[in-house]
């Protein structure tokens, strides 16, 4: 089971039951030698005390029978063995011994204190101890194997009701966490239950503080995409209405050549008809290089480029459309302006503000072009013109798509200033308009960042 094709709930149980398990593995692991441990100091102490109290009680004995303690009466008691011998004229008679141990000594015998050594095919722990003014002695033994195993059942009774409580962990754990997500589920159903109209911000009750940042994040999201569905939409309807005016236009030219006996007339129409097809023409260059631009980001293609050459080559690629109109089109510029941009974009923004410069520069007027650098290792593109210019409260509204505030027989589709901004955003410049002091137009100003290294 692949655990990426898993839910978000059924995520959390496996996380947390792996987790619950290894903790549990791990508690048990050491509690098992701690039990380990202390099995082996309380079985240590208690054969210390049997055989001291052996050792006291046989001091005292007269009896010089050996006698049987007999057979065990606990399971734990057969664990447990233990002689008593007294040592006379150098040969020792055992005087005392367990049911669970021989009646002959063990060969050899274990050192004084606790040992641990083989006696009847077994390991055992031994606690030996003398009594030297009577010549008696004790040995207590106990098989390892008894030890280990009640250090193992010690271990496992504490560990027991973990692991068999796991299965109520985990359904305690999913009903937990199932609670735990209701507020996501009231996402998704909220979600799932809006139109794709429906991009207005969303609202839940009680919204946990985990999930209002990813609330807080769709309704800006659904803010954004509604305001960009809604420039669409309008940019959509004004470019309808601009293609609409000049194909009626250019209908009613062709009929009017189809209709007329008069050359003169019908040259004329068919004059007017190519006019509306430049339009047209321009028109749709222009929607296309928006349509590309809004599908570009601020860090598209940006690489070392020299404004200067670029105004430069825009300027002698214009200066005949210019000169065709008897207007005066000056450059003032450094040898070099390096920025960091796209050539091509570049191109296009110096060629639309040079563009509409001339279109509303009335004939004999001149337009200045110049850049220089500024203080903050920035360089400034300056366009200003002798046309009528835009009104000060106007301003504000220059680059609005299809916007035009200049008389309407200037030939344009207003969307020059619209790419000249976008992609001025596209390069993290700045666009400024005001009235030009010197020639009464429009001022055009456009500040680019320092290149970057």
């Amino acid at each position: 089971m692949n655990f990426s094709n898993l839910s978000l709930q059924a995520r959390l149980v496996a996380l947390m039951l792996a987790a619950v398990t290894l903790f549990g593995v791990l508690a048990g692991y050491e509690s098992y030698k701690n039990a380990l441990h202390e099995v082996d100091e309380i079985f240590d102490a208690q054969l210390a005390q049997l055989g001291q109290t052996l050792l006291a009680v046989a001091s005292h004995a007269d009896d010089d029978e050996t006698k049987n303690t007999g057979q065990a009466v606990h399971k734990y008691q057969q664990t447990i063995a233990f002689q008593v011998w007294a040592t006379e004229e150098g040969s020792p008679r055992l005087i005392l011994h367990s049911g669970t141990a021989p009646a002959a000594l063990p060969a050899p015998l274990p050192p004084e204190g606790y040992s641990e050594g083989q006696w009847q095919g077994k390991q055992w722990r031994f606690y030996r101890q003398r009594d030297t003014r009577r010549n008696i002695e004790v040995m207590v033994g106990q098989t390892g194997m008894a030890r280990n195993e009640l250090a193992r059942e010690v271990a496992w009774h504490n560990v027991a009701p973990f692991l068999f409580g796991i299965p109520l962990l985990a359904f305690a754990a999913l009903m937990a966490i199932s609670f735990g997500l209701r507020p996501l589920r009231k996402l998704a159903q909220e979600l799932n239950l809006r139109s794709p109209e429906r991009l207005d911000p969303i609202h839940l009750e009680d919204t946990p503080k985990e999930i209002k940042p990813v609330l807080d994040a769709l309704s800006q999201l659904l803010t954004r995409v509604a305001a960009t569905l809604e420039n669409e939409r309008r940019f959509t309807s004004d470019a309808a209405h601009e293609l609409r005016t000049p194909l009626a236009a250019l209908r009613a030219q062709v009929q009017a050549a189809m209709l007329t006996e008069n050359s003169a007339e019908r040259l004329e129409s068919l004059h007017k008809a190519l006019q509306g097809m430049d339009r047209m023409s321009h028109l749709v260059g222009q929607l296309l290089t928006l349509a590309r631009l809004d599908e570009l980001s601020a860090s598209t293609h940006l690489e070392p480029v020299d404004l200067a050459a670029v105004t430069r080559e825009c300027c002698a690629e214009l200066g005949p459309e210019a000169l065709a109109r008897n207007i005066e089109l000056e450059l003032a510029a450094e040898d070099r302006a390096p920025i960091s941009g796209s050539p091509d974009l570049l191109h296009v923004l110096v060629r639309n503000l040079l563009d509409n410069a001339i279109r509303y520069t009335p004939v004999g007027g001149h337009i200045d072009v110049a850049i220089q650098a500024l203080n903050n290792s920035t360089h400034q593109l300056e366009v200003c013109d002798s046309g009528p210019g835009v009104p000060d409260e106007q301003l504000t509204q220059l680059g609005q798509r299809f916007s035009r505030f200049s008389p309407t027989q200037v030939e344009g589709v207003g969307l020059g200033l619209s790419i000249a901004l976008r992609i001025a955003e596209i390069h993290q410049a700045r666009i400024a308009f005001s009235r030009a002091t010197t020639a009464g137009g429009l001022r055009v100003s456009a500040e680019f960042p320092p290149p970057s290294h």
